[in-house]
């Protein structure tokens, strides 16, 4: 994992001609942090329904099979 987080911080180039190495440091802490947040929250998400669907299910009443259970909606 720290060769990983090495990585990433290397790829960061800072576009200002004055950064400290405190500066940069913490800049760079905030920014994998929130990209490893980004990365949890996106890996937490059920990618098989959507929320549409999953919110769907609680208003309905459960379908109740059997022998004349379906009638024709014009009866």
């Amino acid at each position: 994992m720290s060769d990983d987080i090495d990585e990433r911080a290397a790829a960061l180039r800072f576009e200002t001609r004055v950064v400290t190495p405190e500066g940069a440091a913490a800049v760079t802490a905030v920014l994998l942090a929130a990209l490893d947040e980004q990365t949890a929250g996106e890996a937490s998400v059920d990618p098989g329904r959507s929320a549409w669907i999953r919110s769907g299910g609680a208003m309905r009443r459960p379908l109740e099979v059997g022998p004349g259970r379906w009638v024709r909606a014009g009866n």
